[in-house]
């Protein structure tokens, strides 16, 4: 088996728990932790905490002791998508193979709790077990990466894309930006938290690569797969995805390139976990 796979069916269950018990205990409205819970302890992947996990441990670091900061990450991606599902965003009406947020809880409540853990989300991980000097530069990492001049700078590109006349180069911007950036986000992490800073921009051209070859196969997905294992429906046909631009077979290509980009990376800093990791991503159904 895939060892990334393996890592994923061994440990997301676990960060689930962690976070349904770190929530549980916070002090708050009883309908916005019953909201926040409803999404962020889901079925859904959890790609991004976990390859921060994963990253950690082929570097011999004990990744246990880093939930907290997997949560952080996961709080920011869920937000993120309770917003993007909203009926001024995507309009989605399932996720994970459920309702989403806002069919459920209401609009408001969904604006709500997607801000909740957006600023939860920094709490978290200014309560982290890390040196200051190395805590800040996370804190500040994590909002731009997260913010004005990442993922909400590409959403902005997606939303007002009918304003402009989208090429390549704005499709891949937007994409590098709107996904992309949280795909970096928790690799580059590992790395400043295990202190490999030697290996910091080859980790962050490979979470580059990976960006890309993620978007192309979510756009494949979300237009060919099945409902039973992505859990949501097609997105807005009326929006540019790599899909409408490329076509199936250059997406299969650009797929395959970019993964094999990541993985030449990956074989220079001889990191196999790295490289199960793309071809996990690669061979995913949902």
């Amino acid at each position: 088996m895939n060892n990334f796979k393996l890592f994923i069916e061994t440990n997301k269950d676990k960060l689930n728990a962690f976070a349904k018990d770190y929530v549980e205990k916070l002090e708050m409205p009883d309908i916005l932790k019953e909201s926040i819970t409803y999404s962020l302890v889901n079925d859904g992947k959890k790609i991004r905490p976990l390859s921060f996990l994963y990253l950690l441990k082929f570097y011999g670091i004990e990744y246990s002791k880093y939930f907290d900061i997997a949560l952080a990450i996961e709080l920011v991606h869920t937000y993120s998508l309770v917003h993007d599902d909203l009926p001024e965003m995507d309009n989605d009406d399932y996720r994970w193979g459920k309702y989403t947020n806002h069919k459920v809880y209401g609009q408001d409540v969904a604006v709500l709790t997607g801000d909740a853990m957006l600023t939860l989300a920094f709490e978290v991980l200014s309560d982290a077990d890390v040196k200051p000097d190395l805590k800040v530069r996370l804190i500040k990492q994590f909002a731009n990466y997260s913010g004005a001049m990442g993922m909400i700078a590409g959403q902005i590109y997606d939303v007002k894309q009918k304003n402009y006349d989208v090429d390549a180069d704005y499709l891949r911007k937007m994409h590098s930006l709107k996904t992309g950036r949280l795909i970096e986000l928790p690799l580059d992490f590992a790395c400043l938290v295990a202190n490999k800073l030697e290996d910091y921009d080859d980790v962050k051209e490979f979470g580059q690569q990976l960006g890309i070859a993620y978007q192309i196969k979510d756009d494949i997905l979300d237009y060919y797969g099945d409902f039973e294992k992505i859990g949501k429906l097609p997105s807005d046909e009326d929006m540019i995805t790599y899909l409408s631009f490329y076509g199936i077979e250059e997406c299969e290509e650009l797929l395959k390139q970019h993964t094999f980009n990541a993985i030449t990376v990956a074989k220079r800093l001889n990191n196999n976990l790295l490289e199960d990791f793309a071809n996990y991503l690669l061979k995913r159904d949902k």
